[in-house]
């Protein structure tokens, strides 16, 4: 379908609608497989959907799993308990170390090492932005951090 319609203005010369309808087609691709792609980018559309689903799990409560293995790994360093609170403020998904070092009151290069240990628990994950690398929770991290807030 996306071949033929914009083959067909290309035919006509009709090179604006043809543009339109290969980007019409891009995007309807990129929201009928949300499901199976990690990052989709074509006619000046791109989609990033591991940050889609990093702000589903972080809207959503913890698993029974997941609160059962946070028991069990739940040794945490002021540090860390202070990154994984600063991870989980309202109204970011992602953060940047810079930012999270500066909230702690700690060196940034620290703070990333921090981070690092963290995501080797399973506690953190990153990617990258716009400006460098940036950082987020996992619901097994924001599971932990629930059950010190608790003690």
């Amino acid at each position: 379908m996306l071949l033929g319609v914009s083959s067909v203005y290309g035919f006509l010369g009709l090179t604006t609608e043809m543009g339109v309808a290969v980007l019409a087609g891009a995007i309807g691709l990129a929201f009928s497989n949300l499901d199976k792609i990690a990052r989709f980018k074509g006619a000046g559309f791109e989609a990033e959907m591991k940050m889609v689903q990093t702000m589903i799990e972080n809207q959503t409560e913890p698993s029974t799993d997941q609160q059962e293995e946070a028991k069990r790994k739940d040794n945490l360093s002021g540090t860390d308990k202070k990154i994984l609170k600063r991870l989980q403020k309202p109204g970011y998904t992602w953060r940047y170390a810079k930012t999270i070092a500066g909230e702690i009151s700690k060196p940034e290069l620290e703070t990333e090492k921090a981070l690092e240990a963290l995501m080797l628990r399973g506690f953190t994950m990153n990617t990258k932005g716009s400006n460098g690398e940036i950082w987020s929770i996992t619901p097994l991290g924001k599971s932990v951090q629930q059950q010190h807030d608790a003690q």
